[in-house]
């Protein structure tokens, strides 16, 4: 779990603090941001790079998904190299304001970029409540399987 602040004391209540430190299975780097997905043009990732905001070290690892919280203001600059569009206050668009890479609407909460989905406060248009986030969260799990179960799919 990457945090760009020194901690997630600013943004969370200390239950959940607590459990993710408990937790065996997560890794918390705080002063760090994503700089980089790679992957291929078609669509998929492959590979986050990130950089300690302190060291100014950069680290590179095999990575195939990805879940952003960029909080209240989006941070979402980074996106635009990724062919993610956005609307003029940095909120990804998606579904019917958003076209993906053939020229397609977009599924429901997918963004410009096929296989990148936005939930949440992040998404352009969202309620920005915890509950829709949820909600939506649940919602492009079957979108995901999908673009999952087409990319597999060998091309005619």
């Amino acid at each position: 779990m990457m945090v760009r602040g020194p901690s997630l004391a600013e943004s969370m209540s200390r239950y959940l603090i607590d459990r993710i430190a408990a937790a065996p299975n997560i890794e918390l780097m705080t002063e760090t941001e994503l700089v980089a997905l790679e992957g291929p043009s078609g669509g998929g990732l492959e590979s986050v790079r990130w950089r300690d905001r302190r060291t100014g070290a950069e680290t590179e690892a095999p990575v195939r998904n990805v879940f952003l919280f960029v909080g209240a203001d989006p941070a979402t600059e980074w996106l635009g190299s990724c062919g993610v569009s956005m609307d003029k206050a940095g909120f990804v668009t998606t579904g019917s304001a958003a076209t993906n890479g053939a020229g397609a609407a977009a599924l429901p909460l997918e963004s410009s970029a096929p296989g990148v989905f936005a939930v949440g406060d992040v998404r352009s248009g969202s309620v920005k409540r915890v509950g829709g986030a949820i909600g939506e969260g649940a919602q492009v799990v079957a979108s995901l399987h999908g673009f999952l179960g087409d990319a597999a799919k060998p091309a005619l």
